[in-house]
């Protein structure tokens, strides 16, 4: 123990911390407190979580910077064992008795009503580590399509593995991540084209597909959801959660009903999950058109941080893994913003920072660590090229 911390200590010394970028931990840490707040002041939700959530801003800043003193390119040496680890903790949610089922999924591993994890969450990091250092390991034959085959197969049993939890909104975000890299990692541009005219229609086809009678390889809890979306009318019961989350929504106005000291019934009463998942509706409904567009807004610059960082990235490894990080940070709030907002069907996603939930905190708080071990390490791998070509 003493000879990690020594290490850790030595290697601080080498850092650039003068490019340590306080934006992304300014911005997360007012998304945080954005929902700490949202959580004190709505109605039917224990006092206890938005103390938990002040709680877990500290304590995630805390985890940041201590992930932000070791080098990504250490961690990504056991990208093997990471993903091996990966495999093992989403099999044993779908296939041992420490899976736990909770709302219609089985998608936790622990003891229900008394600790539980979701791996799938975990898996995010994981697999932006793997796949970075595959297609670093890769980069000199990314144009062939082979090549492709082999990290498409790797990343499909992972995606796989979190498909049949059922996780239909995790799915969309690792897809989307898949996609990205690809694009970020230099691959040809023609294979990338080609993936996404197959796209479309094999969207078209899947919504159709599942309006079938007994689809294959889709539950029924993820069929009558989908049915729902598309047929709202037809099934109330399904649908009760999203459209009491845009009632309550269309009731926060300019400024929302705590600034304007509305003590009138809340329509957020009737939304379950608002504490997590639908937190955003929250946030709508008591800080209005103004609290919604703040949040986005925080999730933009909080991207467009990260980006100036892989742009600034002395290699391809960190330029991919800070990439993968704003890709899972931003999509993650499309699809949940989609959601609650009734533009996608009802998926269970939480919103990075401000939902409660350890998860979700956990692994957005190594994500943010990741990014700024990036950021440090920017000065000092150009200085060692410039010391080796000089040599």
């Amino acid at each position: 123990m003493l000879n990690l911390i020594k290490t850790i200590r030595d290697k601080l010394f080498t850092y650039n911390l003068r490019e340590y970028n306080l934006a992304i931990m300014v911005v997360a840490s007012a998304l945080g407190v954005i929902g700490a707040y949202t959580l004190y002041v709505m109605p039917g939700v224990p006092e206890r979580l938005y103390l938990k959530q002040l709680l877990g801003v500290a304590g995630g800043m805390f985890l940041a910077i201590f992930v932000s003193a070791f080098d990504y390119r250490f961690i990504a040496k056991f990208y093997i064992p990471l993903y091996l680890l990966n495999m093992v903790l989403l099999a044993a949610v779908r296939f041992t008795r420490f899976g736990v089922t909770l709302y219609g999924a089985r998608r936790w591993l622990g003891i229900k009503d008394v600790f539980t994890f979701q791996p799938s969450e975990l898996s995010k990091v994981i697999m932006i580590v793997v796949m970075a250092k595959l297609y670093q390991m890769l980069e000199s034959r990314l144009k062939k399509f082979y090549v492709l085959l082999i990290i498409g197969g790797i990343f499909g049993l992972q995606w796989l593995l979190i498909f049949i939890q059922p996780d239909l909104s995790t799915s969309i975000v690792f897809a989307l991540l898949f996609v990205i890299m690809l694009f970020a990692s230099g691959y040809n541009y023609k294979i990338i084209l080609a993936l996404l005219v197959i796209t479309v229609p094999a969207v078209i086809f899947v919504f159709w597909y599942v309006q079938q009678p007994d689809p294959l390889f889709i539950t029924p809890n993820q069929q009558t959801r989908i049915l729902a979306f598309l047929h709202p009318d037809d099934y109330p019961d399904v649908m009760y959660q999203q459209l009491n989350s845009v009632s309550a929504i269309s009731t926060g106005g300019l400024i929302g009903k705590q600034l304007t000291n509305d003590t009138g019934a809340r329509g957020t009463l009737y939304v379950p999950v608002k504490e997590s998942d639908f937190i955003y509706s929250g946030i709508c409904e008591e800080f209005g058109f103004l609290g919604a567009v703040t949040v986005i807004v925080l999730f933009l610059i909080l991207g467009l941080c990260i980006v100036k960082i892989a742009y600034k990235a002395s290699d391809l490894l960190g330029k991919l893994i800070a990439v993968g990080c704003a890709c899972v940070f931003i999509s993650q709030m499309f699809v949940n913003i989609g959601v609650v907002t009734l533009l996608l069907p009802n998926t269970g996603i939480p919103l990075p920072f401000v939902s409660n939930g350890l998860s979700s905190a956990l692994s957005s708080y190594i994500m943010l660590g990741l990014v700024q071990n990036i950021a440090i390490n920017h000065d000092i791998a150009l200085k060692k090229e410039s010391e080796d070509y000089i040599q």
